[in-house]
């Protein structure tokens, strides 16, 4: 029986990062030219998903660190009880 392992024990974004744009609980760091700006799952996917949005960020970032499959772990976490 092949059984999903969900544990990840290497996240660099822990529960008091918080979004720039709203507070909510950040799941992607952005590390710019000129800073750092930490984003909630749907502020980062309504900045991507915007042409000029989009250009502006692959602009500014030289690295994305992108922690969005969290909330999927925690789901299946969630989905076993």
């Amino acid at each position: 029986m092949n059984k999903l392992n969900t544990k990840k024990t290497d996240w660099v974004l822990g529960v008091n990062d918080r979004c720039d744009k709203c507070n909510a609980q950040a799941y992607v760091k952005v590390v710019g030219v000129t800073g750092d700006l930490l984003f909630c799952s749907h502020d980062y996917n309504a900045i991507m998903d915007n042409a000029i949005g989009y250009d502006a960020m692959t602009k500014f970032a030289y690295e994305i660190i992108d922690e969005r499959e969290k909330l999927v772990e925690n789901r299946l976490v969630g989905s076993e009880n």
